[in-house]
């Protein structure tokens, strides 16, 4: 099947966009369902922010049981807003499940042709990607944590292209994340990002949806197969957001996984 609608999905008070394409699928919460106080109420995810790591890891084990992806299997990077990609497979499975020591150091995208893995991103306003490639062997994909530093660097291309190495690119998603209600910026970046994407800048805002469909669509994923959720982090208060909350705020995990023949 090719990329779908991102559809809202709710089990045991635990809500997320689900997206499904080729046999790979995804998965961006809300911020309900969780353990959290204030101002990390309730789902938050993020074990880099000053929230109770026990009740962090009560809220990844509440999501993974919701979507059925075992917590053990999840694979998360120690994303820096670069460019760095890496590739893993079954010898990284639970790398910075269940604490934050041994995640995937200084990577903002990663990629697998393995069943059965959790590809994790963190995001509260930045771009969470995930990218579908199909070949001989069955699907492999990528999940890519692009800010703005990162998709004027060109991140999500990057992911793109190497997905597409002895693979045909299928399909992606472009989960919520600021919006180009919100995403304002100074006139040295709105110049940066209107150079880089033409059409992407407003008089003093920016559309990284457009960005990153941009960058999807020239690396040679099908326009009709690129799903944008279209929903802003900033204003929907279903969701953390850093900008919103002064830089206080809970973290959402994205999680795609591809499953077992």
């Amino acid at each position: 099947m090719s990329g779908g609608a991102l559809e809202w999905r709710e089990r045991d008070g635990v809500s997320w966009l689900a997206w499904e394409a080729h046999g790979v699928r995804a998965a961006f919460p809300a911020r309900t369902g969780g353990v959290s106080a204030p101002p990390f109420d309730s789902l938050n995810l993020g074990l880099s922010v000053e929230d109770d790591p026990e009740a962090v890891l009560e809220n990844r084990r509440r999501l993974c049981a919701a979507i059925e992806v075992p917590q053990e299997r999840l694979v998360v990077p120690g994303q820096v807003h670069g460019t760095t990609l890496r590739w893993v497979g079954e010898a990284e499975a639970g790398r910075g499940a269940f604490d934050s020591r041994s995640v995937i150091g200084e990577h903002d995208g990663l990629l697998t042709a393995e069943a059965g893995l959790g590809l994790v991103i963190s995001y509260a306003d930045c771009v969470p990607v995930v990218i579908v490639a199909g070949g001989e062997d069955g699907p492999a994909f990528a999940t890519v944590h692009a800010g703005w530093r990162g998709m004027i660097a060109g991140i999500v291309g990057r992911a793109a292209a190497e997905l597409a190495r002895g693979r045909r690119l299928l399909a992606a998603a472009v989960g919520p994340s600021i919006g180009p209600c919100c995403f304002t910026v100074d006139d040295e970046v709105r110049r940066r990002f209107e150079t880089r994407f033409p059409g992407s800048a407003g008089a003093a805002t920016v559309d990284l949806w457009r960005c990153a469909r941009l960058d999807l669509e020239a690396a040679g994923v099908p326009a009709a197969a690129v799903s944008v959720a279209g929903l802003c982090t900033a204003s929907d208060r279903r969701f953390f957001s850093h900008r919103r909350d002064g830089g206080v705020s809970g973290r959402h995990l994205a999680v795609a996984w591809r499953e077992e023949a």
